[in-house]
């Protein structure tokens, strides 16, 4: 007879053939993540769009996980597992073929919120199930393995994928892949789980679809204010103070109903426990910190003038030791759960020493081979870091929370994500401008520098053909160009010492935390045996 839950008896009589397809079925819910960063110039080709624009529809996917995770852990156990996943991955492919189809920037932007709503009903019953698979022990942490691998993963095939259409055809070629692959995830989805649902129903009426509802413009206004906000000068600008109005009047709403409402989407007890908020905390910036990979690319991109196949091989590095630390981390936690402050010590440092590395060593010239290590080591504290710390955040609080703390990991997520586009974009502006003014004032003819570089490019250009003044004006603009370089690479040092300043701020609140809750332990065990 049949005992479990979502899988027929054919799947479980094969289950590690099954794990496997499960796994499979998630990176291809994932694959909608595709990496627009990377292509990012194509995309705003296409649509006539800035680059805030990508950056929204980035973002607008976040919103729509975070948005619909509360109501999709209702949804699932309402349905049964092969409708409901039958249902998420067609209307996947719909949107898909909308998204292929349409040529305006916002239509595109609205199309990736919902994108991510699929994203997290797809993603979020497939951890369920695959949970369902191992031990009770053993659940958490393999599931949590899973998923951060899982997005690793797929972020490089993506890539791979993506740098290769838009090197072939145009960039919106893509979609085609994610639907070939959103049609293999129905035909599983038809031969694996049972087509009637075991579990207690829960009555959709009980849902709170009001909050969902102020909760999704919240996101997706804050979401606009911190993505267009720098540019516009924030509070200067009259739509962006409407915006932020919204934002903070949807956010009260949303809270006043979860106060109120017999079953919230959130249980906001969860916030009285101070390991919660201390992991919380260590997430944020954590999340914060980690996007500073993204400079590295940027540079490759726009210094070194790397194409963006040679972008996603550098790539390939951090996910591989993203990987590698996530496969020990997880066995040395099962092995001994004391072990997990020390894995998260131990991630901790090595990402100071990644940004340390980049801020020490970064030069107009690195090659390949030198942003291997860096990118690598990088790859290796994200992992040890993630799983250390989702475990550590997720055992501070009840069971009777139910899915609370998994949530308000992913707000965190979305927060610490929108933290980085606009903190980077705002600190590099503040950066440039300082260093662009500080190169300014060493522009005059009585800098023996400036002079000897200038009359060295008007020789050169002179003894190639040009005349005097087309020399001296091509000498300004190179220039010009080494002082936007040399601005950017200090900018970036700059952020990546930030970087580390923040990550051995909490390397240094953790370590108190440890020290702190062993002395109150060693306290208490004083005052028992007396």
């Amino acid at each position: 007879m049949n005992s479990h839950p979502f899988l027929n008896a054919k799947a479980l009589q094969y289950k590690t053939i099954t794990v496997l397809v499960l796994v499979l079925m998630l990176l291809i819910s994932l694959s909608q993540f595709a990496p627009f960063a990377l292509i990012q110039n194509h995309v705003m080709s296409f649509y006539g769009a800035q680059s805030e624009d990508i950056s929204m529809a980035v973002l607008a996917m976040y919103a729509g996980i975070v948005t619909m995770l509360p109501i999709h852990f209702r949804l699932f156990r309402y349905f049964s597992a092969r409708n409901y996943l039958l249902t998420a991955f067609s209307l996947g492919i719909a949107l898909s073929i909308a998204s292929y189809v349409t040529q305006d920037v916002m239509v595109f932007i609205l199309l990736r919120f919902f994108q991510g709503t699929i994203a997290a009903v797809c993603a979020g019953s497939l951890l369920i199930i695959i949970f369902s698979t191992q031990p009770e022990a053993k659940k958490s942490v393999i599931g949590s393995a899973i998923f951060f691998g899982s997005i690793s993963a797929i972020a490089v095939i993506i890539g791979v994928l993506s740098s290769w259409i838009t090197v072939n055809m145009n960039w919106n070629y893509i979609y085609f892949v994610l639907i070939g692959l959103q049609i293999l995830a129905l035909f599983f989805s038809l031969f694996i789980f049972q087509s009637k649902l075991i579990q207690r129903q829960y009555p959709l009426h009980q849902m709170d679809w009001t909050g969902t509802l102020f909760f999704a413009v919240f996101t997706t206004s804050l979401a606009y204010v911190m993505i267009y906000g720098p540019k516009q000068y924030w509070f200067a600008d009259a739509k962006i103070r409407i915006v932020a109005a919204t934002s903070f009047i949807m956010l009260l709403l949303f809270l006043y109903k979860q106060f109120t409402l017999k079953r919230p989407s959130i249980h906001l007890s969860v916030f009285k426990y101070g390991k919660f908020l201390l992991g919380l905390f260590l997430l944020l910036l954590f999340y914060g910190i980690k996007d500073t990979i993204t400079l590295i690319y940027s540079y490759a991109g726009s210094i070194l003038g790397w194409s963006a196949t040679d972008i996603v091989e550098l790539g390939i590095y951090n996910i591989a030791g993203v990987i590698l630390a996530i496969w020990f981390t997880a066995k040395m936690i099962l092995k001994n759960k004391q072990n997990l402050p020390k894995l998260l010590m131990s991630g901790f440092v090595l990402m100071i020493l990644y940004n340390l590395w980049m801020y020490y060593f970064l030069t107009p010239n690195l090659d390949f081979s030198d942003l291997i290590l860096p990118v690598l080591v990088q790859g290796i504290a994200s992992g040890s870091i993630f799983l250390s710390i989702m475990l550590f955040t997720l055992s501070a609080v009840p069971p009777t929370t139910g899915m609370t703390g998994i949530i308000v990991c992913a707000y965190a997520r979305f927060i610490a994500s929108l933290n980085s586009v606009s903190g980077f974009y705002t600190l590099q502006l503040n950066y440039i401008q300082q260093y662009k003014e500080s190169f300014l004032s060493h522009l005059t003819t009585q800098e023996s520098t400036f002079t000897e570089r200038s009359t060295q490019y008007q020789s050169l250009f002179v003894s190639k053909g040009y005349t005097a003044e087309q020399a001296n004006q091509l000498s300004v603009t190179l220039i010009n160009k080494a002082m936007g370089i040399q601005g950017q690479l200090l900018t970036n040092r700059a952020i990546f010492f930030i970087g580390a300043a923040l990550m051995l701020l909490g390397l240094v609140v953790f370590i108190g935390f440890v020290i702190s809750s062993k002395a109150i332990a060693y306290k208490k065990q004083n005052i028992l045996a007396v």
